[in-house]
């Protein structure tokens, strides 16, 4: 019997535009079935999928873990493939519904488990409590919003159409030499975040990396070519009928951070000043320094001077999200009071037994 795989992965970005969901892609398979959870804050919603996971681990069964990317200690999904079930929080801000009631998903409430809230005094807390914690989501946006207009990777401004032709050109060599023609997996095609901005800064999923991929090629660019290499991988995965995961970066999700390519068990990660990989890869390339060679050294003062500024603005928004995370803490705890936990514990019991594990 193979390894148990065990992965994690975000579905949810704290991007500069806002958040970016790819919750719709979760689950998704043509015989799949996604039970969709409702409920408030700290009404068990993590704590139930947790223990549907640790039941699945138990019986052997390969797990995929859902971050919060507001919360990385919480879970947002719970995914079974050898059953084809999944798990996932459909509350805001990744609002979620089965695309066919009753054949691709239904509805798991596990709001029945908690009473009204009729208490004036806490249901002015409440909404007190609500209004706080998403003004500092707000602020944490305008700052990520702020540090991708001063990243100079971003801007892109420093680049020629002749220097990103450049890469593309390398990145196809690299395709004909990991990707043959012949060698098609017909693996799953997904769209994951394999890392996100938190309240704890940046997480990146490194036990995922290593489960699936052996060999890591770290992307080493601070004038933003990675995306353009690693676009040029996954066209060519597509065409020539690879399974990958792709990764946009969880700050611009336009752009990608990583290309997976777990039947090759290869992965081309991005990797700048500031944004280096928390793992050792098997190998580097340095997409820009001959360009980096070639700036005068003004123009090399002014890209350090954009860097700094732009994660000093990073930093504040991870702040603002730290300060979300705890007023949303303090939210929690007014409710937990009407949370009834034997309920919950039956209902995650009843959830168990129906999955036959």
């Amino acid at each position: 019997m193979g390894k148990q795989l065990i992965t994690r992965y975000f579905l949810g970005a704290n991007a500069y535009s806002g958040f970016y969901s790819l919750y719709d892609g979760f689950c998704a398979g043509p015989d799949d079935f996604l039970r969709v959870i409702k409920g408030g804050p700290g009404t068990g919603k993590s704590n139930l999928m947790r223990r549907i996971g640790a039941a699945a681990e138990a019986k052997g069964h390969a797990v995929e873990y859902i971050l919060c990317s507001g919360d990385p200690d919480s879970l947002d999904g719970v995914y079974i493939p050898a059953l084809g079930v999944g798990y996932a929080d459909g509350t805001a801000p990744h609002v979620l519904d089965p695309e066919l009631f009753g054949v691709s998903g239904n509805y798991l409430d596990v709001g029945a488990c908690c009473a009204r809230v009729s208490d004036s005094a806490a249901r002015r807390e409440i909404a007190e409590l609500t209004h706080a914690y998403r003004e500092h989501y707000s602020a944490a946006y305008s700052y990520l919003a702020a540090s991708r207009a001063a990243d100079p990777s971003a801007r892109g401004t420093l680049l020629t159409g002749e220097d990103l032709e450049s890469v593309r050109r390398r990145a196809r060599s690299a395709a004909e030499r990991e990707l043959p023609a012949s060698g098609s997996d017909g693996g799953e095609r997904r769209r994951r975040f394999l890392r996100a901005i938190t309240c704890r800064g940046e997480i990146f999923c490194s036990d995922t990396l290593e489960a699936l991929c052996p060999r890591v090629y770290a992307l080493e660019s601070a004038l933003g070519l990675s995306g353009v290499f690693l676009a040029e991988i996954a066209a060519a995965a597509k065409r020539r009928g690879y399974g990958y995961v792709i990764c946009p970066d969880p700050l611009d999700p336009e752009r990608l951070d990583a290309v997976l390519l777990p039947g090759r068990g290869a992965a081309y990660v991005a990797s700048s000043p500031g944004q280096e990989l928390p793992i050792k890869p098997s190998r580097r390339l340095h997409l820009d320094s001959a360009l980096l060679r070639g700036m005068s050294k003004d123009a090399k003062k002014a890209l350090e001077a954009d860097r700094r500024a732009a994660a000093s603005l990073r930093r504040c928004g991870i702040e603002a999200l730290a300060s979300a995370k705890r007023l949303h803490d303090e939210l929690e705890a007014v409710y937990r009071p009407y949370v009834s936990f034997p309920a919950l514990d039956e209902l995650a019991a009843n959830e168990i037994a129906a999955l036959g594990l």
